[in-house]
C-alpha cells in the first residue's frame, strides 16, 4: 500500500514544484508530466495487483486527528476506480499543458496546474481510504481543488457565479456525508469502514435517514436530478482539461461512494431499489432532453453527463433489486453494468471534453453556431470527436455499447423474476434516451465539423498541437479497443461488482467469462465490418487509380448561391422533437418577424431554462429566506435589548441547573 502513498506524494510534490517554477514554464511543465508519470506507475501497479486477485495488505498508522486512524487499502472496487483516475488524470494533465500554452495567458497556468494535480491526488486517496475521517479529508480536498479549477478565470462574472454555486452545493453534500458517517459511527462505535460492515443493523427509521443522507451527499456530487444544479454551470467555466477530469472522474466519485456504502452495509429494501431505478431513469431522460437543446457544446456535454449518471444509477438500482431478491446473478450483472458504464463514460466523456477544448482554442467560442466546416481544417480533432460521439450514443462496436448491452440484458432477461412491467418499461425509456442521444450528438458533431464555416474564426481554424491530440488519440483508442475486445474491461467490472454484490470470486469470474464470450462475438463482428470497409476503400482506390478525379461544388438543388446561414442551426435541428416535448421543456421563444415589403431585419431566439436552477431553486431560496427572517425580528440594533437577552439566557440556565 506504500505505492498509493507514493503516487499521492508524487502528485503533491509536482503540484508544489509547478507553483515554485511558475516563472519558468518549461520546468513547471516537466514537473507536471513527471508527477503524473510517477503516480501512474505506482498506483497502476497496485491496481493491477488487486484486480489480478493477489492480496494487498492494508496500511494503518497513527494520525494527528483525535480518534482517527490513517487507514488505506485497495480492493477490486477501489482498483477499478483508481484505474479510471489514472487514465483520465494523465491524459487530461498532458493535454492541459498544450491547452494552457494555446490559451496565450487567458488560462492562468499556476492555479490550473496546482489544483489539477491536487484534484487527481485527492481522488486517488479517496478510493483507497478505509476510514470515514480520511475519506472526508480526501473528499473535501477534491471538492476545494475542483472549486479552484472552476474559478481559474475568476475575472469573468459567469465564472464567479458558477464557482459560488458549486461551492454551496458541494458543501451541502459534505454536510450530509458528515451526518451519515456520524450516524454510522455511533452505531458501530468506530469510524472504520470495517466496523460499519460488522455493526448490527440500524433501526428502520435510522436506516431510511442514512439512505437519504447518502443519496443527497453522494448524489449532489454525482449530479442526480434535481441535485445537478451546479454541474451545467461549473463544467463550462473550468478549463477543458479540468472539465474532462471533473466530468470523467470526479462526479463518478459520488457513484463510488454509493457503491462503497452498499458494499459495507449490504442489501437495501426492495422499495429503495425501485426508487433508485426510477431516479436513474428520470435523471437520464432529463439530462438528454436538456442536452439536446443546448448551443454551448460544453454545457451540452455537462447535461449529457447527467444523462449518463442516470443510466449508471439505473444499473446500480437493478443490482440492488437483485440483492433484495437474494438473486446473486442479477445483482452481479446490475452492478457490473453500472461499473462498466462508469469506466466507459469516463473515457468517452473525457475525450469529448478535450475535443471541445481543441475546438474552443481554434474558434474562440463555445457556441456551435459559430463553428462549421472544421472537418477540413481540423481533420484529426474532428475524427476523434466522431469516435467519442459514436461511443456516447452507444453504437457498436465502441465501448459505450458494452455497458448498455449489459443493462438491456438484465432488463430483458427471460425468467429472471423481475417482471415484464419493470423490465419492459425501463428498457423502453432507455431506448428513447439512446435515440435522443443520437439526435444530440449528430447535431453537435454535424454543426461543428460539417457544412460551411459559420464565422471568420471557423474559416481560419487550425489543427491542435500534438500534445493535445496525443491524449485524445489514446482515449479514442481505448474507446475502440474496449468495444472490439471487451473481455478485459468486462472482467474488471465483474471483479469489482463482486465486492458490492458480496459474490464469491469464482461466481464473478464465471459470469464475466459468460458475458465476455457474448460481447466478444459482437466485437469480432465489428472487426469484420471495419476490415470489410477497409477492403472496399482499397478496392475503390484501385479502380480510381488510373482515372482522373475532379472536385466540384456540391449540388445545390438548382440554387447556385448557398450561404452558411442556410444551414441547420442548433435550435432548428432538433425542432421535430422539441415541438413534441414543448410542455416538458418549457422553451421560451422571442421572435421578431420581418415587417413590410423591404424589411430591415428579423430575429428569432429560443432558450430552454433549467427548471431546477431557474424555478425550483429560487422558490426554495425565497422560502428559506422567509423562515430566516422570523428570528431577525429579535434583532433591533439596541445594545440594551441584547444585554437583556443574555441576562434572560443566564437566568434560564441557572434555573435549569437548580
Amino acid at each position: 500500500m506504500t505505492l498509493i502513498l507514493a503516487a499521492v506524494l508524487a502528485l503533491g510534490a509536482a503540484a508544489l514544484l509547478s507553483g515554485l517554477f511558475s516563472r519558468h514554464d518549461p520546468w513547471a511543465r516537466s514537473a507536471v508530466i513527471a508527477g503524473l508519470a510517477a503516480a501512474a506507475a505506482c498506483a497502476g501497479a497496485l491496481a493491477e495487483r488487486a484486480l489480478a486477485g493477489r492480496e494487498v495488505p492494508d496500511l494503518l498508522g497513527p494520525w494527528l486527528l483525535p480518534g482517527a486512524v490513517f487507514h488505506v487499502g485497495i480492493d477490486p472496487l477501489s482498483a477499478c476506480f483508481l484505474l479510471l483516475v489514472l487514465i483520465v488524470g494523465c491524459c487530461a494533465g498532458l493535454y492541459g499543458e498544450g491547452y494552457i500554452a494555446a490559451s496565450h495567458g487567458h488560462v492562468p497556468s499556476t492555479p490550473a496546474r496546482f489544483f489539477f494535480l491536487v484534484l487527481v491526488g485527492s481522488m486517488a486517496l479517496l478510493v483507497a481510504a478505509r476510514n470515514a475521517l480520511l475519506f472526508m479529508v480526501a473528499w473535501e480536498t477534491m471538492a476545494l481543488s475542483a472549486f479552484g479549477l472552476v474559478s481559474c478565470e475568476h475575472g469573468k462574472p459567469e465564472v464567479r457565479k458558477a464557482g459560488l454555486l458549486y461551492l454551496l452545493c458541494t458543501h451541502v453534500g459534505s454536510l450530509c456525508l458528515l451526518a451519515l458517517f456520524a450516524l454510522l459511527g455511533s452505531n458501530a462505535g468506530s469510524l472504520e469502514f470495517s466496523a460499519f460492515a460488522a455493526a448490527p443493523p440500524l433501526p428502520a427509521a435510522w436506516t431510511t435517514a442514512a439512505f437519504l443522507l447518502a443519496l443527497v451527499g453522494f448524489g449532489m456530487k454525482a449530479g442526480f436530478m434535481p441535485l445537478h444544479i451546479w454541474l451545467q454551470e461549473a463544467h463550462p467555466a473550468a478549463p477543458s482539461h479540468a472539465s474532462a477530469a471533473m466530468s470523467g472522474v470526479m462526479i463518478e466519485m459520488g457513484l463510488y461512494g454509493l457503491l462503497r456504502l452498499l458494499a459495507l452495509l449490504g442489501p437495501i429494501s426492495l422499495e429503495a431499489a425501485f426508487f433508485l431505478v426510477a431516479l436513474g431513469l428520470v435523471t437520464a431522460v432529463f439530462g438528454i432532453l436538456f442536452a439536446m437543446t443546448q448551443r454551448d457544446f460544453k454545457r451540452l456535454l455537462a447535461y449529457s453527463s447527467i444523462e449518463n449518471i442516470g443510466i449508471i444509477l439505473t444499473a446500480a438500482g437493478l443490482g440492488c433489486y437483485g440483492l433484495a431478491r437474494n438473486n446473486s446473478s442479477l445483482a452481479l450483472l446490475g452492478f457490473a453494468a453500472a461499473i462498466l458504464h462508469t469506466l466507459n463514460h469516463g473515457l468517452f466523456k473525457s475525450l469529448l471534453f478535450l475535443s471541445a477544448g481543441a475546438v474552443y482554442q481554434a474558434v474562440g467560442t463555445r457556441d456551435i453556431e459559430a463553428c462549421g466546416g472544421l472537418q477540413k481544417r481540423m481533420p484529426w480533432t474532428c475524427a476523434l470527436t466522431a469516435i467519442g460521439a459514436a461511443a456516447i450514443c452507444g453504437l457498436p462496436p465502441l465501448n459505450g455499447f458494452t455497458g448498455e448491452w449489459l443493462i438491456y440484458s438484465w432488463l430483458l432477461r427471460p425468467g429472471a423474476g423481475h417482471g415484464l412491467l419493470l423490465g419492459g418499461l425501463a428498457a423502453a425509456i432507455l431506448a428513447v434516451v439512446g435515440a435522443f442521444a443520437v439526435v444530440t450528438f449528430s447535431k453537435c458533431y454535424g454543426l461543428t465539423c460539417l457544412g460551411q464555416p459559420r464565422s471568420a474564426t471557423a474559416s481560419a481554424a487550425r489543427e491542435a498541437s500534438w500534445i493535445m491530440l496525443g491524449p485524445m488519440a489514446l482515449l479514442a483508442a481505448l474507446c475502440v479497443g474496449i468495444g472490439l475486445f471487451p473481455g478485459p474491461a468486462i472482467r474488471i467490472a465483474f471483479t469489482a461488482a463482486g465486492d458490492v454484490a458480496r459474490a464469491a470470486g469464482p461466481a464473478a469470474a464465471a459470469s464475466s467469462e459468460e458475458w465476455s464470450r457474448l460481447l466478444s462475438v459482437i466485437g469480432l463482428l465489428g472487426v469484420g465490418v471495419c476490415a470489410l470497409s477497409a477492403l472496399l476503400w482499397l478496392f475503390r482506390k484501385s479502380l480510381l487509380h488510373r482515372r482522373e478525379v475532379a472536385r466540384g461544388p456540391t449540388w445545390g438543388c438548382g440554387f447556385s448561391a448557398p450561404t452558411a446561414r442556410m444551414q441547420y442551426t442548433g435550435s432548428s435541428y432538433p425542432v421535430p422533437l422539441t415541438r413534441v416535448l414543448a410542455a416538458a421543456l418549457a422553451t421560451r421563444e422571442e421572435a421578431h418577424p420581418p415587417v413590410g415589403y423591404w424589411p430591415d431585419k428579423a430575429a428569432y431566439e429560443s432558450r430552454t431554462p433549467d427548471p431546477a436552477l431557474e424555478r425550483w431553486l429560487p422558490a426554495l431560496t425565497a422560502k428559506v429566506e422567509g423562515w430566516i427572517s422570523v428570528p431577525r425580528r429579535l434583532q433591533y440594533g439596541r445594545l440594551q435589548l441584547y444585554l437583556l437577552y443574555v441576562s434572560a439566557f443566564l437566568v434560564m440556565t441557572l434555573l435549569w441547573k437548580l
